[in-house]
């Protein structure tokens, strides 16, 4: 993964800065990097690369889960957690103004980070019961990320558990806790590896100048040589240890292998889902089999636009995305003490609705410290998610979507049999948006705060009440358009949600 790319990790209610800018265009540029490794082939014009379903896959029946799943809980976790080192990807970042010299020489990265990844508090059941309350339906973690450290004994590579830790297997008690909440269970594999692949690669990104090798001393990208077919058979095994071992529902690739169906899924699991970042690899060229893609990932809720997510519920195509909590980004680090620190819960909330009222699910990352335990603030928001969840879980789970943005400018979700609608009202009057800068806009684009809130086309109504308290809401007709003042924030300052039982 990137670097956080997303408004959620930002402090939402304050106006746009100068810094603010300049973080966001980093945050971007990082980004771009990640979308150009992980793939960006274009099957189809009118849709980004990490919106196309490269070889389609059909969710098994057992499988189907997904589709109205709408909550995962996403966990970057591994030695990037250590808290001065801040994101794996600076070891492929120039210093500013300094362009063949990386922001951490990535062999400095191998001697700390391992070092200061300890596990010693690794709470997976404390994160696990903790996200079922706030009903997150299934679970991803980093069991490899792009430093190429297992979090598992792996025998094919020496850099892990297996040097760091002992042998200790990080992965079991996670896949146990998950199960124990009846969640699924995903795993994150990145299949590149700056360290297996650290003496055929330049760390530079991109191929503009000279870059830098292994110890940060100056490399011409034209001398480096093809990846041996040796290092990508140690990565397809470690690949399958995983699958093997744990057998999981998600295999959430971040660059893949040349791997096909029958080696993984038919072998190990015929019922595990694929996203569509596997069919690529770091140098950017398609290298073979991969067993093919069940869901899109766009990445970033600010990445999100209805020309596109209209296309995929056209072509009824599964998807989710992926979006930051912590305001450190994917993971952890304690600069300013952000790590610390997550996103405006309240603004996160609506998120959620909008990517319900749109048929997607929203994987929402958390980061836990190096040791293994989660923020204070993190649970705290799950706890506030977990109150919110007792009543309006049914306008969130088991849903469809409807009308929003071309016939409502509030998101609507409703019952599978269409039945019951729910609006899912903003937060307030939000009536200072003009005052918004732009980690905050896309949370409530198409929405007119302010406004009360209309719906055109509504079928006949029998009631209108206010989800949390069943109390009678007003509404009237003004030429056909159902309206309906937008109600104050409700409790923890969370969005309510409007009831309309139809008429059958």
């Amino acid at each position: 993964m990137s670097m956080a790319v997303i408004a959620s990790c930002s402090n939402q209610d304050d106006a746009s800065s100068q810094s603010e800018d300049d973080t966001f265009a980093e945050l971007n540029a990082v980004a771009n990097m990640a979308a150009n490794m992980t793939g960006t082939a274009k099957q189809d014009k009118g849709l980004p690369g990490r919106y196309q379903l490269q070889n389609p896959l059909a969710l098994t029946e057992k499988a189907q889960w997904f589709r109205t799943a709408g909550l995962g809980l996403f966990i970057h976790w591994g030695p990037a957690s250590v808290p001065d080192i801040e994101d794996v990807w600076r070891m492929r970042q120039a210093k500013k103004g300094q362009p063949s010299q990386p922001k951490i020489v990535p062999e400095d990265y191998y001697n700390r980070a391992p070092k200061g990844f300890t596990a010693a508090n690794y709470q997976p059941k404390k994160w696990l019961d903790a996200a079922k309350k706030a009903g997150f339906k299934y679970t991803i973690l980093t069991s490899k990320h792009h430093d190429g450290y297992t979090l598992w004994p792996s025998k094919h590579t020496d850099l892990g558990v297996q040097k760091y830790l002992g042998g200790q297997d990080l992965l079991q008690p996670y896949v146990d806790a998950a199960r124990d909440n009846d969640m699924k269970v995903g795993f994150y594999f990145s299949a590149v590896d700056w360290h297996l692949d650290k003496g055929y690669m330049n760390y530079k990104w991109g191929n503009n100048g000279m870059g830098w090798d292994f110890y940060g001393k100056p490399l011409n990208p034209n001398s480096v040589e093809k990846l041996p077919l040796e290092i990508v058979e140690q990565k397809r095994q470690m690949a399958f240890e995983v699958m093997e071992k744990y057998q999981p529902d998600i295999w959430w690739w971040d660059t893949g292998l040349p791997v096909s169906f029958e080696e993984t899924a038919q072998k190990y699991n015929p019922d595990m889902l694929f996203n569509n970042r596997g069919n690529w690899y770091h140098d950017g060229k398609n290298k073979g089999k991969f067993p093919g893609s069940s869901y899109v990932t766009p990445e970033g809720f600010h990445s999100l636009e209805w020309q596109h997510v209209k296309k995929l519920i056209e072509q009824d195509t599964p998807w989710e995305v992926c979006m930051t909590f912590n305001r450190s980004g994917w993971f952890y680090h304690a600069n300013n003490d952000l790590g610390n620190q997550t996103g405006n819960l309240t603004d996160t909330l609506y998120a959620l609705a909008r990517i319900r009222s749109w048929q997607g699910n929203m994987l929402l990352n958390m980061s836990p410290r190096e040791d293994g335990t989660l923020a204070p603030a993190n649970y705290k928001a799950m706890e506030t998610m977990s109150r919110w969840m007792a009543w309006a879980d049914v306008s969130i789970f088991e849903t469809k979507g409807t009308h929003f943005p071309e016939q409502s400018n509030v998101p609507i979700t409703t019952s599978v049999d269409g039945n019951t609608w729910y609006l899912h009202a903003r937060p307030g009057e939000q009536k200072d948006s003009k005052s918004w800068g732009r980690w905050k806009k896309p949370y409530y684009t198409h929405t007119e705060p302010g406004k009360a809130i209309k719906v055109q086309d509504v079928p006949v109504i029998k009631a209108v009440t206010l989800l949390r308290t069943g109390e009678s809401v007003e509404f009237s007709y003004i030429e056909g358009e159902l309206v309906i003042d937008n109600p104050a924030a409700g409790p923890d300052g969370l969005h309510e949600v409007i009831k309309l039982t139809l008429a059958k």
